[in-house]
């Protein structure tokens, strides 16, 4: 369980391998594009639901003045389903008003920054994601998706397994039936960018939740799919402003 600010703060990003849980109190965020679609901005009291390796971005420039609190659950065993055959739900949508949901995420988020015993806040916050997937959350496969065909699902899952590979255009476009102009259109309007880019984004994803663990910048790099550390400073400074080693420092 991990509390943050900043899930708006960044002009495109990818999501850790988790899920993530945003709860809007007010201001002004802007409109985003969610799974290859665009969503108005999230309203007071409501909880903005965003899935594993899914690209976020704002459609808006400047910054932000929105207020909310982001946990992140990089464990999905309390959004576990018994009635499902234990297998993970699904959210279609991306925002949910649910102010009754909220007021209980703001009353853990408190306890977070109390110190209240780790043990019971883990109960809480297991209960309140039942609750949630109970709610809003529909059964593993239910959800349909006609902007996304199998053939591009495919694509994006070959970009995850080889992360660390230089898989170039003309593979992904024989495996996905088409050429490459209409793979490069085709994933852009489903995924929100390109092959290539959802590839950088997926390492950057990668490399930021390995330092966040605390491992070494140049493991990471060759975890995440870099030629060395230098190269990875480089793409992370420009996608989010600080070193690879300024964020590790940040985070623990």
């Amino acid at each position: 369980m991990l509390s943050v600010r900043g899930f708006y703060c960044y002009p495109e990003f990818i999501l850790d391998r988790g899920y993530t849980f945003s709860i809007m109190w007010g201001g002004a965020p802007p409109p985003m594009r969610y799974r290859g679609l665009d969503h108005p901005p999230a309203a007071p009291e409501t909880i903005t639901v965003a899935e594993p390796d899914e690209v976020i971005q704002p459609l808006s420039a400047g910054p932000t003045t929105a207020h909310f609190t982001t946990f992140t659950v990089l464990d999905p065993q309390p959004l576990l389903d018994a009635t499902w055959g234990g297998e993970l739900p699904q959210f279609d949508r991306l925002t949910y008003a649910d102010p009754e949901l909220c007021t209980g995420f703001a009353a853990l988020h408190l306890g977070l920054t109390k110190g209240v015993d780790h043990k019971t806040l883990r109960s809480k916050f297991a209960a309140l994601l039942q609750k949630l997937v109970r709610r809003h959350a529909t059964p593993p496969g239910a959800a349909t998706e006609p902007h996304r065909p199998p053939a591009l699902r495919t694509v994006r899952q070959i970009l995850r397994e080889r992360m660390d590979s230089n898989i170039g255009l003309d593979e992904l476009a024989a495996v996905a039936g088409c050429s490459r102009h209409h793979l490069v259109r085709s994933f852009r309007q489903a995924y929100g960018v390109p092959p290539h880019r959802y590839r950088t984004l997926l390492r950057l994803a990668s490399a930021r939740a390995l330092l966040a663990q605390g491992l070494p910048a140049a493991e990471v790099a060759a975890r995440s799919g870099y030629f060395d550390q230098s190269q990875l400073n480089r793409h992370f400074r420009e996608a989010f402003g600080v070193s690879a080693g300024a964020y590790a420092r940040a985070v623990q």
